[in-house]
C-alpha cells in the first residue's frame, strides 16, 4: 500500500523568512526552519557579473547574499522538509 503524502498547511505562503505551519509528518504547528541554499538566480547573478567584469573573485558574492538563495522550509521538531521557496 503506497503513502499517500499529506498536504503541507500553511499560514501564509513559503517564502525569505519562516512560516507557521502544520507538519504532515509530527502533526504539530510549528515555525519552520529556513536554510538557504544556491538556486538557479544566484547562478545567473555570478554569471551576470563575471560577464560584466567582476572576474577578480567579486562575481562570487552573490553565493554569500541569502535573498539571492533558494529558501527550504524543515520542520525544527522532526526535520522533515515542508516546502522549497525557488527564485527562479
Amino acid at each position: 500500500m503506497a503513502n499517500a503524502q499529506t498536504p503541507v498547511v500553511a499560514v501564509g505562503s513559503f517564502g525569505d523568512g519562516p512560516v507557521q505551519v502544520s507538519c504532515p509528518q509530527c502533526h504539530q504547528t510549528v515555525l519552520s526552519q529556513v536554510h538557504h541554499s544556491s538556486g538557479l538566480l544566484t547562478y545567473m547573478f555570478c554569471g551576470g557579473l563575471f560577464l560584466c567584469g567582476f572576474v577578480l573573485g567579486c562575481c562570487l558574492i552573490p553565493f554569500c547574499v541569502d535573498r539571492l538563495k533558494d529558501a527550504k522550509h524543515t520542520c525544527p521538531t522532526c526535520k522533515a522538509v515542508l516546502g522549497v521557496y525557488k527564485r527562479l
